[in-house]
């Protein structure tokens, strides 16, 4: 007799177990999550900021929610609207929920407010990595990771274009003004403008973008002053610095280097006689030789005025190079391209290089892992290269080392809370 297919009864009513536990095999890692998170890491920083008590619904359990966080990451999941459909689809977030369903703005909300807290919490991850055997730190490699914002390349706008969209905005609104004044006279006219309440505020994005560019600027310019100046006053001390020298303090230098080796040979002169003068009145003979030169013509005096003098020639032609660059930058900007622009819809967002050509909107994210695949620290940055975050990086390895390399921590006891239920 033929075999026949086995028979999909979709209407056939059962019982699911009475454990929710037994909903998955024993050895699915969703029950190592859940157990670590609850018996094994210290969760008091997210209970601290919970409100319990008062009217209303009860919260949902921090220890819980962090489970789903941690889960949810673990599987490449950071929408929150995704999390709380696979609280209702999926069987390893129900049984993380344990029954419960939080919706996406209560996973938003925890989200935001357990910023400060994640960092211990994932310090405490590496430590239990650490205890299982995990993290071989004799090799660690650092990487850059460029993550698309949710930001349109399109919507970057130069500092020219920002402060002519500001300009826009505001006649807008005292148009807007005006006309509601002439329309509805006085009595409404405390009344808010729409521009002021709806979501998309995008006046205040332009506003925000164009206040970006302005303060990076203000701080490279600050930045290179600051160096500069410090370079000066080490000079100025006697102690000037080796290596590159600013191009912003080259001429006051140079000069402060002349002044340094004319009152160099002064000295010598100075101490030349005074050495004769003492041998005379000691009744000795004359010491042989001739005194030192005069400093004008001194070798190495002459040789850091002619420093002083193409410093100087140095500093009036990068002035006039600055002047040409800028009115060629004005006649060729469309062959060249804006320049700096900030977005307008995530004004912290960078026009980010990829692999292969081309360009996202997005961020860079640092990473820096062990020879056993274990992230030990991470940054995420709107830097366009990773060069610059080499030695940050680098630190933040050498922190998360020396937690992974300390001894165990003693026993942490659990903060305090409902009693669970078994």
């Amino acid at each position: 007799m033929a075999k026949r297919y086995r028979p999909v009864l979709r209407d056939q009513p059962f019982l699911l177990p009475p454990d929710m536990r037994e909903w998955l095999p024993a050895g699915h890692p969703v029950h190592l999550v859940i157990a670590v998170v609850e018996d094994h890491l210290d969760t008091s920083a997210f209970h601290a900021g919970r409100r319990a008590g008062g009217a209303g619904a009860a919260g949902y359990d921090p220890d819980m929610m962090v489970t789903l966080l941690v889960w949810a990451y673990a599987h490449g999941v950071t929408s929150s609207r995704r999390i709380e459909e696979l609280c209702g689809t999926d069987v390893a977030f129900r049984l993380i929920c344990g029954g419960n369903r939080p919706d996406h703005a209560s996973v938003a909300r925890f989200r935001a407010a357990s910023g400060g807290a994640a960092g211990e919490f994932f310090a405490q991850v590496l430590v239990l990595c650490a205890e299982l055997g995990m993290g071989r730190l004799g090799v660690v490699a650092l990487d850059g990771t460029k993550v698309a914002a949710s930001a349109s390349k399109s919507a970057n706008r130069t500092r020219e274009r920002l402060r002519e969209l500001a300009g826009q905005a505001a006649a807008a609104h005292a148009a807007a003004d005006a006309a509601e004044d002439a329309l509805f006279g006085q009595a409404a006219g405390d009344e808010v403008p729409e521009d002021a309440w709806r979501a998309g505020r995008r006046g205040e994005r332009i506003a925000a973008a164009l206040a970006s560019l302005d303060a990076e600027a203000a701080a490279a310019d600050a930045a290179r002053q600051a160096k500069a100046e410090e370079y000066v006053e080490a000079a100025r001390a006697g102690t000037p610095r080796a290596g590159h020298q600013p191009a912003e303090a080259g001429a006051e230098l140079a000069e402060l280097a002349l002044a340094r080796k004319i009152a160099a040979q002064q000295a010598r002169i100075d101490a030349w006689h005074a050495r004769q003068a003492a041998r005379a009145a000691a009744g000795r003979k004359r010491q042989p030789g001739p005194p030192p030169a005069d400093p004008a013509g001194y070798c190495r005096v002459k040789e850091a005025a002619a420093q002083v003098t193409r410093a100087r020639a140095r500093a009036a032609a990068a002035a006039q190079q600055q002047e040409q660059q800028q009115e060629q930058e004005r006649k060729d900007r469309n062959r060249k391209g804006p320049g700096p622009v900030r977005n307008i819809t995530d004004p912290h967002s960078r026009l980010m290089p990829v692999r292969g050509g081309g360009f996202i909107q997005g961020y860079n994210a640092q990473n820096v892992t062990s020879s056993d695949g274990l992230i030990i620290a991470t940054a995420l940055t709107a830097s366009t290269t990773d060069a610059p975050w080499f030695e940050p990086m680098l630190r933040k390895a050498e922190d998360a080392a020396a937690l992974i390399t300390a001894p165990p921590p003693p026993p942490r006891h659990r903060h305090p809370r409902h009693p669970r239920r078994r």
